[in-house]
């Protein structure tokens, strides 16, 4: 196994869950490294989620149990939808991507998810100045909400646009409780990994970009810091404000895509 082999797992471990893009930053590591043709490095990706969706079912097996069991319905109906979303723009994304790979555009687009979670912040936090309580949000995610992440979760196909980054910011947004926000971000990326993995690997036949030996070292790097990083997501969030939140989200989205603007 080689070096940046370790490097690109952590990268993709440690970065997926926040607003910052591991799939951008996965490829331009690889890309500067010279490591793997340009035309293979999406499959690498696709491949580098499939330990992170490992992580995700392994941190809520009675979740993903309810779900193909039918006996959770309604969080089946919410990831349904939110699939539904992810299918209509990521196919036709993934094809126009194919053939050029770019990470540009998708880094940009992060500072402006970045401005909008400390606009959030600074709305959520003034309230507070007055009512202690009244900044924390308890409500659930209903079927439009569902809708509209799973529609900006598909456009996370851009390279460097952070998948995580536009569902859980789209729903803390609109005020969704933030431990719902993250769990359902973290779900629902499951059934988009798999259907992508599906027509990137299984029907477009893409070849592996390393040796199986290799692969499964790096699936195991990916899955071991993506569990770990998600479950201090999880309690960072259990532990700070509403506001609070959105805040350091926001200036680690910012921070990591003003080098963009001077590139």
């Amino acid at each position: 196994m080689e070096l940046w082999q370790v490097i690109v797992a952590l990268i993709q471990g440690l970065v997926e869950w926040l607003p910052i893009s591991s799939e951008g930053q996965a490829v331009l590591f690889v890309y500067s490294m010279g490591a793997v043709p340009s035309e293979s490095l999406l499959t690498l990706v696709i491949w580098l989620h499939i330990g992170t969706t490992l992580a995700v079912i392994a941190r809520y097996p009675r979740d993903i149990v309810g779900l193909l069991t039918m006996k959770d319905k309604l969080l089946f109906k919410r990831l349904l939808i939110a699939t539904v979303g992810t299918a209509m723009t990521a196919v036709p994304l993934y094809f126009m991507l194919k053939g050029s790979f770019s990470t540009i555009n998708g880094e940009m687009l992060n500072i402006v998810i970045g401005v909008l979670l400390v606009v959030t912040a600074i709305v959520l936090y003034m309230p507070t100045r007055r009512d202690s309580a009244s900044e924390e949000v308890e409500r659930g995610i209903d079927d439009k909400e569902a809708l509209i992440s799973g529609l900006l979760q598909g456009l996370a196909v851009l390279p460097g646009l952070s998948r995580s980054g536009v569902t859980v910011s789209s729903l803390l947004m609109q005020r969704v409780d933030k431990e719902a926000a993250m769990k359902f971000s973290f779900l629902m990326s499951v059934p988009a990994v798999v259907g992508i993995f599906v027509l990137d690997v299984v029907i477009g036949g893409s070849p592996l970009p390393v040796s199986i030996i290799d692969l499964f070292l790096i699936e195991v790097i990916v899955f071991v810091t993506g569990l770990l990083s998600m479950e201090f997501l999880l309690r960072l969030a259990g532990r700070v404000r509403f506001w609070m939140l959105c805040l350091v989200l926001g200036a680690v989205a910012i921070l990591f895509g003003i080098p963009t603007l001077f590139s």
